[in-house]
């Protein structure tokens, strides 16, 4: 690419930024915040308005003078699929929710399964994107190890070593995320808390092990095999003693985990969903000094931060492919 081609790539990048944060946009706007000149942003606008990327809606109230044309994303330019496996005692779920740009929901099915199988999985997925063919991104939640689409240690056996991104391709041909579930909610967390740039998701299920979302400055870090946060596979307890301390004491299983995240991360802020303790106000991290101990925030329902993070991911990632264009 040329060096003409890759200053005008950038300054169509800056203005799709500004579009991409739901705001309505004047070119005097536009202009103030990018620093381009109005004939820059005059030619990009018409080339968003010509893919319809952006929508024209009109002319704002005139203070005397020219009116003002306003612009703002087209909503329905993409739909998103967000897709959350979710394991629970005696059955699996499945809930998929198709939104648009703004994240308004445009449809939301939930299924339950007495132990989800992946044709199963297949069938729910392409029953709602042949329903819709805006669907240009879909972002799946899943609990285990995911690297590069590829499912290692997971909650759902049938999906266990399984390269799950590679599958949903032979039907869909779109962008596909896939990512551990906790992971995603820890963006969501994150979102709810943008000061803090040091922060600890931990979700410890009524079934199965501990998961930890790690934000290292304001950005996801899941490490060189996204195997960061795998609590469960600390030395202290065996897999069959967390069994037993989930059952007995789970206030001392999770107060150990986080006394070591305390001492390897240091985060400002650790936000907690917890199936077996009612009051995590109760948590004691024995041996941290009072300076260095994180505040504790009780989350009370992990789901919407999953939402929130799957459709965070997807936004990004088509801003990321908009650069790879």
């Amino acid at each position: 690419m040329s060096k003409v081609n890759d200053l005008k790539f950038m300054n169509i990048q800056k203005i799709r930024k500004c579009f991409y944060q739901k705001k309505i946009w004047t070119k005097a706007e536009l202009a103030s915040v990018t620093q381009l000149s109005l004939a820059s942003i005059t030619n990009i606008l018409q080339e968003l308005l010509k893919s319809q990327e952006i929508l024209f809606i009109g002319e704002n109230d005139s203070t005397g003078g020219r009116k003002s044309k306003q612009y703002v994303l087209n909503k329905d330019y993409c739909h998103l699929l967000k897709v959350i496996l979710k394991k629970q005692k005696d059955h699996d779920e499945v809930i998929c929710i198709d939104v648009d740009l703004f994240n308004h929901i445009i449809l939301k099915k939930h299924v339950s399964f007495l132990c989800l199988r992946q044709d199963e999985l297949k069938n729910i997925l392409i029953e709602i994107i042949q329903n819709d063919h805006f669907i240009t991104m879909m972002s799946l939640s899943v609990p285990g190890v995911c690297h590069d689409g590829i499912v290692d240690v997971c909650d759902f056996k049938a999906f266990e070593n399984m390269d799950l991104k590679a599958y949903i391709q032979t039907f869909y041909s779109h962008q596909i995320i896939i990512e551990n579930d906790v992971n995603i909610a820890s963006i969501g967390f994150s979102a709810l808390y943008p000061n803090y740039q040091h922060m600890v998701l931990v979700y410890q299920p009524l079934v199965e092990y501990i998961g930890c979302g790690m934000i290292i400055n304001g950005t996801l870090y899941d490490g060189f095999t996204h195997f960061a946060g795998e609590l469960r596979y600390l030395p202290f307890y065996t897999l069959q003693q967390q069994d037993q301390l989930l059952k007995t004491n789970p206030m001392e299983l999770l107060e150990k985990q986080l006394t070591t995240l305390c001492c390897v991360m240091n985060p400002e802020i650790i936000g907690i969903f917890s199936d077996v303790i009612d009051d995590v106000s109760d948590i004691h991290l024995s041996g941290i000094p009072a300076t260095h101990q994180p505040q504790i925030v009780d989350v009370e329902d992990l789901y919407p931060l999953i939402e929130s993070g799957l459709y965070r991911m997807s936004m990004q990632k088509i801003m990321e492919e908009k650069e790879d264009e």
